[in-house]
């Protein structure tokens, strides 16, 4: 998890660079080859980095077409003769040879050859399949019939004429859809929901089970779907057009149980109230508002549509017919609580052009893929000139029934050649090598069980094959890997001299907080409470009790008894310049009135004065020690130029912004 955060922490100055960086080695073998137009721009430790490579990796960073500036330019050289040095230092300390590397570096490699394990042509046709899937969303009931993928034939069969027999039931005998679900449906759900499935749309259900809520028409019964579950019935109740995504704000009081509801509906009704009298929305929210992820930036939640799953039905219902932008709903209730919802903003459903690359990355995650699997796997058996030799008959007779219990009892090799590709030969050692690795129980017969294996371990063998050899076949591959590498043994050195360094090395980073003191002082600070009085009635008692040397808490138990609304309190310790209500006032001991907000009568009441003072370091340690990362590596940068001679070409750098 490390790895993964640190290369999105670096991506803007080191992967992203890297995209078509040369390795040390080959700028040196290719500094042979410069015509006119190349030229040095610095070296270091022997190694030159030319114009070329310099501006690849510079207009891949850039934003906008527009002419590099010189500020741009020598910012950026700033920044990439340090990533020079830094994976110098790397290399130097052999950090790619560490096992634990090796391991991780390879899986990602695993993931990035993904890309080049597809056929485009399939790709383009999920993706606008799934596009205009997603233009409308299906209400649909299922009911299910067990039956294991790897069922026999004779349990599959009975499967099968089970649900054709429960279909004729609803198709011919007219019996109703929901009535045979909830009493034959082998889905446990059922039983409540007597298989109805709600809306839902592409990429939200299995792929198979998509293709025939699409396919069929409203009010028809589907003929039945096999998936990896067993057979479904799928009944289309409704299908319509996808709104687009909503965004809205809410305000919400929580409920733990039922005994609850009744109270918390109180407390919303009251806050419904207070908008409707023209409170303020934000201020409300932050005031009273018990979504605390929310309250802080005026209820907004993410955008959603009709369809996302995590938000109850009755929720999304409210916010979609809300047809303004601005207006509020009347309190609402879902499993979280009472809600108010207000409608901030709408947007139709994306372009087919905004949308693929989103539809893309969930085509390649999706069942679909398997169908790109095969036309990949029928495309590289004609590019890598796959050819069986031998085959399946060489070792179909050579299993007994225990591969059937998951208990393989591997052959004698004979070294026979089952198939090759490109020349290089696989044989039977190779195929039982794979069933020890994949062997699993089956229901099916011993000849179907031998087929199936040797099916899967040809696709196997040719995709694993292609992945072998993607660095030599594809150059924007190598250089992604290149990428990765240097990027991975980047955040390794520079946890270990930086970022780990700095929060392992408590003496050095009290020392240099010591040392640096002057920049970490707390400025005159007030210990005072801010209360926030619903109208000029309330605030007079309340500052009545402060003025009785009250607590908060008796107050707040005052004040709110009638009206859990009435008064808020901010108790904690306030720094001059950081709230300007009261920059507003004299900062002397006392209670004072402060301006109204948003309909609130505000006063404060300062207990103590702070002097200004150091702040401790245990108060300050975040910013300290990100200042130590800072310094540490500043240090370090300073000592590999030392060790790595950096020497800019200043006349050439030039040329790159002139």
């Amino acid at each position: 998890m490390k790895k993964i955060k640190a290369l999105g922490i670096l991506s803007f100055l080191f992967i992203a660079v890297l995209a078509t960086a040369q390795t040390p080695v080959a700028i040196a073998q290719s500094s042979a080859n410069l015509d006119q137009s190349i030229f040095p721009i610095f070296s270091y430790g022997g190694e030159m980095v030319y114009n070329d490579e310099f501006m690849r990796v510079f207009n891949k960073n850039k934003r906008g077409d527009a002419k590099p500036t010189q500020e741009e330019i020598e910012e950026y050289l700033g920044l990439y003769t340090k990533f020079k040095l830094k994976v110098a230092e790397a290399y130097s300390r052999k950090m790619d040879t560490i096992p634990s590397f090796i391991n991780e570096l390879a899986g990602y490699r695993k993931q990035l050859a993904q890309p080049y394990l597809t056929d485009k042509s399939v790709t383009d046709r999920l993706i606008k399949e799934a596009y205009d899937r997603g233009l409308q969303e299906v209400n649909a009931s299922h009911l299910l019939v067990n039956c294991p993928s790897d069922a026999n034939a004779k349990d599959t069969a009975e499967a099968y004429q089970k649900v054709m027999g429960l279909r004729n039931r609803i198709v011919e005998g007219n019996e109703s859809f929901e009535a045979i679900a909830e009493q034959y449906s082998d889905d446990p759900s059922s039983k409540t929901n007597k298989g109805n499935l709600g809306y839902f749309t592409a990429f939200q259900m299995i792929y198979t089970f998509e293709n025939a809520a699409y396919n069929n028409e409203v009010g028809a019964v589907s003929m039945p779907v096999r998936t990896q579950y067993g057979y479904h019935l799928l009944f289309v109740k409704d299908k319509r057009k996808s709104l687009g995504d909503i965004k809205v704000a809410h305000i919400m009081i929580k409920y733990y149980n039922e005994n609850q509801i009744d109270s918390t509906k109180r407390r919303i009704d009251a806050v419904y109230e207070k908008l409707q009298k023209g409170g303020d929305w934000s201020q409300t929210v932050e005031e009273f508002s018990e979504d605390f992820n929310t309250n802080s930036r005026g209820g907004d939640l993410n955008w959603f549509n009709r369809t996302t799953s995590n938000i109850p039905v009755e929720f999304k219902d409210v916010a979609y017919d809300l047809k303004n932008n601005g207006e509020y709903s009347a309190p609402v209730k879902t499993k979280f609580g009472w809600h108010i919802i207000k409608r901030m903003d709408s947007r139709p459903v994306a372009s087919f052009e905004e949308s693929k690359d989103i539809i893309k990355r969930k085509v390649e995650r999706d069942s679909r893929s398997e169908l790109n699997k095969e036309a990949v796997i029928a495309r590289l058996k004609v590019e890598n000139k796959f050819k069986e030799v031998e085959g399946l008959a060489a070792v179909k007779g050579k299993f007994t029934e225990e591969l059937l219990k998951g208990n393989f009892e591997r052959p004698d090799a004979t070294e026979d050649v089952l198939f090759v590709i490109n020349q290089q030969e696989f044989i039977d050692a190779n195929f039982y090598d794979f069933i020890t690795d994949n062997k699993i129980r089956s229901n099916r017969s011993l000849d179907d069980a031998v087929k199936e294996y040797y099916a899967n371990y040809i696709k196997k063998a040719n995709l694993a094959y292609e992945e072998s050899i993607l660095e030599t076949k594809y150059d924007d591959f190598r250089y992604i890997m290149q990428e990765y590498k240097d990027g991975i043994l980047l955040f390794e050195l520079t946890d270990q001299e930086v970022w780990s360094k700095a929060v392992d090395d408590s003496a050095g980073l009290a020392d240099f907080y010591s040392k640096n003191q002057a920049n970490y002082v707390w400025k005159e600070r007030a210990q005072a409470s801010i209360f926030s009085c619903k109208d000029a009635k309330t605030a007079k008692k309340a500052m009545k009790l402060v003025s009785n040397g009250s607590s908060v808490t008796d107050i707040l138990s005052s004040c709110n008894s009638k009206d859990a609304l009435a008064v808020k309190v901010e108790d904690k310790k306030f720094e001059q310049g950081k709230n300007a209500l009261l920059d507003k006032i004299e900062w002397k001991e006392g209670v004072y009135m402060l301006e109204n907000e948003n309909d609130r009568v505000k006063f404060v009441r300062i207990n103590t004065i702070l002097s200004p003072s150091n702040k401790p370091i245990e108060e300050n340690l975040g910013q300290a020690t990100s200042d130590y990362q800072n310094y540490l590596e500043n240090i370090w940068i300073e000592s590999l130029k030392k060790k790595y001679p950096l020497h800019i070409y200043s006349e050439n750098v030039k040329r790159l912004y002139n």
